[in-house]
């Protein structure tokens, strides 16, 4: 059932050599907080001062990201109105797979946020260095080797917190030993939540216990070399979702990595990196085992199995950094429903579907008089798309080909897909004496159908979910400008972005039946960050973004496109104590899919405190509320059952007290 990329697994065996493995905050190495056009990149330890820390809520800090609500576990990020494989998302150089084919659990499910030592989020194209798809941006979690001081040899932290409304206990630990050539580290976490209350005071439908550990193996022989092994397994047990029809007793992933990185290794050769990674899910969901179920009890069984590597070679010609390589990924998707009351297996959902693509890519970097910078890119992604049990079925059912022929007028007959699509990047940087910059980029990328949107094969009563093989990858021609500035006492900057797609890839309605098709479409919007350092102490400031969506070949509105969001923030800060205020607010959302059955959202505002106290070198206190007058409201973005055609959104949490200690040794 597994295909492994052959490739992929050759230079692993090459690479099989003494190794090394993770580090996260524990390692005294302060990540500093980036801010560049369209890229920001913040540490983890930032991030949490929230009393909720499952991923995707994470995420929503990023200005101009959001995510869609199923339950409490496993929010679905959305970038510039773009989602789902429109996303490219890097696990500390690995790539995972979600087994629900209605994203119970997207990759970022499988990222424990306490485990990574910085986040970035990309926004639209900056680089083609990121691999196929990506379209709407990239997000990477990264983990930096541990630093160790001269005469101490391990170092950890152990974190532990609680919160008044659904997360009931947060632990996690993370231990590193080693010396300036070879180290270890050890991390694992377990969440334990339970439902929460929104702002009506009604019980929402989110408990979940989640595990994850993971161990990082590092050897640098000198200064220029570095190994790296890691292996990491998290599981998700009992997750429920308010809207959905089936609950998830399982959701497990594993993720093997091998890294090389050197620089200074010859003379037009400064630099190497080769990673090498496999990983896997299994997923497990059903109406019965979490719910009262007195009728047909339905159960669906996944796996899948993604293997890549990536070599990136870098050379220095003057003033121009040359970055060229290869990206190799393999993709395998199981998916099987059963009908548990009879006995019987109904459908292959996803009918052992294998996805490659396989990239090659250079981007060069000059550097000009006036601190002017020129970014060119190009990439050439290989794809093949095969549903390799199309014709697979269970009884009476129809199999998957069946249902892609009965419900696709014009179908090609084909279950096996083969492009060439080509990506390109220009951009110009300008950087000037008084702190502004500014820049300009145009991009055309693509984006080829996902194993839900190509593949997927189920029918019922309720009417059908059937992919379309014969769809064409998007193909977005992207331009983006802005413009900032950087002083010891202030900062801001706007940009804003106009994308054009051909061939976007969306779902519709055709009776009781829920298909995909092309269609053409334009996404617009823009950005605003600023702060201003009003003392020492005290900084103040303001987030926005706005986006919009149209379908111009229906002549309506994008579906899941968010309104004007941002926040407006406060901070106090001193060597021990500091102390914050955010205000977080949307408008409301009318522009909205209604053939598919988009509801309207009103606009809201949450407020949200929090603090904290480093009492010694040790130990560090923190505190907060977040929604703290208990507001009742939903963000815009939808979830959809596409199994049924209904469409929901579910209500986010009311007030959270919540605390943390921590303590570093």
């Amino acid at each position: 059932m597994f295909q492994r990329n052959k490739l992929a697994l050759a230079i692993l065996t090459t690479l099989a050599t003494p190794t090394a493995v993770f580090a996260t905050e524990i390692a005294p190495v302060e990540i500093v907080e980036n801010k560049e056009a369209n890229v920001e990149t913040q540490n983890t330890e930032t991030l949490e001062q929230t009393g909720n820390t499952e991923t995707g809520q994470i995420l929503r800090q990023f200005n101009g990201v959001d995510a869609s609500r199923m339950g409490g576990h496993g929010l679905d990020v959305n970038i510039r109105g773009q989602q789902n494989t429109q996303i490219n998302v890097i696990l500390d150089g690995a790539e995972i797979a979600g087994g629900c084919p209605n994203r119970m659990d997207p990759p970022t499910s499988y990222a424990e946020i306490g485990s990574y030592d910085s986040v970035t989020v990309v926004k639209g194209i900056q680089s083609v260095q990121y691999g196929a798809g990506g379209t709407g941006g990239t997000v990477i979690f990264e983990r930096t080797a541990p630093v160790f001081e001269d005469g101490k040899n391990i170092q950890g932290e152990i974190t532990a917190a609680t919160g008044s409304n659904g997360i009931n206990h947060d632990v996690n630990a993370k231990v590193a030993a080693g010396s300036d050539k070879l180290y270890v580290v050890l991390q694992g976490a377990k969440k334990s939540a339970d439902n929460y209350e929104d702002g009506n005071g009604d019980e929402v439908r989110s408990s979940y216990e989640t595990q994850q550990g993971h161990i990082d193996l590092g050897y640098r022989p000198d200064a220029n070399n570095e190994f790296k092994f890691s292996y990491e397994k998290s599981r998700t047990e009992d997750a429920l979702y308010q809207d959905a029809r089936m609950d998830a007793p399982l959701s497990e992933g594993e993720i093997k990595r091998l890294s090389y990185k050197g620089k200074n290794l010859a003379k037009n050769l400064q630099g190497l990196e080769v990673e090498v990674y496999q990983s896997t899910v299994d997923h497990v969901m059903n109406n019965f085992d979490l719910r009262p179920n007195t009728g047909t009890k339905m159960e669906t069984v996944s796996d899948t199995e993604t293997t890549g590597g990536k070599i990136k070679l870098t050379s220095q010609f003057g003033h121009t950094q040359l970055d060229y390589g290869v990206i190799l990924q393999s993709e395998v998707k199981n998916a099987t429903l059963s009908n548990i009351t009879m006995g019987k297996n109904l459908y292959e959902m996803w009918p052992d579907v294998l996805t490659t693509q396989n990239s090659v890519f250079a981007e060069s970097t000059s550097l000009f008089r006036d601190n002017q910078k020129v970014i060119l890119g190009l990439r050439y992604d290989q794809v093949t798309a095969e549903a390799r049990e199309a014709t697979l079925a269970y009884g009476a059912n129809p199999a998957p080909a069946t249902l892609y022929n009965n419900l696709n007028a014009d179908y090609s007959g084909d279950t096996k897909i083969n492009e060439g699509n080509w990506n390109a990047l220009a951009r110009y940087e300008r950087a000037y004496n008084n702190g502004m910059n500014s820049f300009v980029g145009l991009s055309r990328s693509t984006r080829t159908a996902d194993a839900t949107e190509r593949f997927i094969a189920k029918n019922g009563m309720g009417g059908a979910w059937v992919g379309n093989p014969d769809l064409n990858p998007e193909k977005h021609t992207q331009v983006d400008a802005g413009i900032g500035q950087t002083t010891n006492s202030y900062s801001w900057n706007v940009s804003a972005f106009y994308d054009a797609v051909e061939d976007y890839i969306t779902p519709y309605k055709s009776g009781m039946n829920n298909l995909y098709k092309n269609i053409d479409a334009v996404i617009y919007g823009w950005e605003l960050e600023s702060s201003l350092q009003i003392s020492n102490q005290v900084k103040a400031g303001v987030t926005a973004a706005c986006t919009r969506g149209f379908n111009t070949t229906d002549n309506t509105d994008l579906v899941n496109i968010n309104p004007l969001s941002g926040t407006v923030f406060a901070e106090y800060n001193t060597n021990d104590l500091y102390a914050g205020t955010r205000v977080n607010l949307a408008s409301e959302q009318k522009a909205v899919d209604d053939a598919y059955g988009e509801q309207e959202t009103a606009g809201w505002s949450t407020v949200d405190l929090y603090g904290g106290y480093h009492v010694n070198k040790t130990f560090t206190l923190s505190a907060g509320i977040d929604n703290l007058f208990d507001h009742a409201y939903v963000r815009h973005l939808n979830r959809f059952d596409a199994a049924t055609g209904d469409v929901y959104k579910t209500y986010e949490p009311g007030r959270n007290v919540w605390a943390k200690v921590s303590a570093k040794f």
